[in-house]
């Protein structure tokens, strides 16, 4: 049997992952950690009850995979951590891609405030306070960030691009900014591809009709667990595609992350 362990079992993250891998079936124990504010607290999962553990006297040296959602195990089972809001989607959508069969990508991409530990809750709160004439506290964002965006520093995210089998040998230059959104990413990207045969494979991931303006006011509410990514492609030069692509960060990319690693999981031992 496969232990599975949630940290950070009281956030709305967690509740995304539970739902999501609800109709996971197979020979697994699930157990949900937490701090004080949540530890108690009880969840629904395939029918059963759950009470979130309190961190501090939870056990997690039986775990075989953790979903480190608080980013706090240091042990040595298979764990996931959520971050780099555009690699798991370029990862996706260019699946059926080769390396060189791009030679350049180049963009902005934007991350929500749900990126941040409690960020959405900060952000809502920066919200309030504007509103009533006092300073934004700047946590966990380093900085004011209501109705505006903040650039970050894009290197880890570049150098994780590159693991992705078509950006291999890549020349990636992006910009990454902190937006107001609470909870969709969104990335405005220029791919070159090696040939126009290429260029019409990558216009072929479109989901839906380009939309102007989508990259700089996309939706930010909330999706269906298994909404997918939003993806509009269009050709500005014979090797050329500019692409945009949103998605619910926490519910269309994190939640289905875990539910994947799960099936492999259980995959492996069945």
């Amino acid at each position: 049997m496969i232990e599975l362990i949630i940290t950070g079992a009281g956030t709305g993250l967690c509740d995304s992952i539970l739902e999501a891998v609800d109709s996971v079936e197979g020979d697994y124990r699930l157990r949900l950690i937490d701090a004080t504010d949540s530890a108690g607290e009880a969840r629904r999962f395939q029918g059963r009850t759950l009470v979130i553990e309190l961190d501090s006297e939870a056990d997690l040296e039986s775990a075989d995979l953790v979903f480190d959602l608080n980013q706090t195990y240091n042990g040595q089972a298979v764990a996931f951590r959520p971050n780099l809001s555009l690699l798991p989607m370029l990862r996706r959508v260019l699946a059926p891609l080769e390396s060189g069969d791009i030679k350049m990508i180049h963009g902005v991409v934007g991350d929500p405030a749900v990126e941040h530990i409690g960020g959405v809750e900060a952000l809502a709160s920066q919200v309030t306070q504007l509103f009533n004439g006092r300073d934004p506290n700047p946590e966990p964002f380093g900085g004011i960030l209501a109705f505006n965006a903040r650039t970050l520093d894009e290197s880890g995210e570049v150098n994780a691009l590159r693991s992705i089998g078509a950006l291999s040998d890549t020349a990636i230059s992006i910009e990454r900014l902190q937006t107001d959104s609470f909870y969709t990413v969104h990335a405005s990207l220029w791919f070159q591809a090696c040939s126009p045969a290429v260029a019409d494979i990558i216009l072929g991931f479109g989901t839906e009709a380009y939309a102007a303006g989508l990259s700089v006011s996309p939706y930010s509410g909330r999706v269906a667990h298994d909404e997918g990514i939003r993806v509009s492609a269009r050709r500005v030069a014979d090797d050329w595609v500019h692409m945009m692509l949103t998605a619910d960060l926490e519910k269309t990319i994190w939640a289905q992350e875990a539910k994947t690693i799960l099936v492999d999981a259980l995959g492996k031992v069945s």
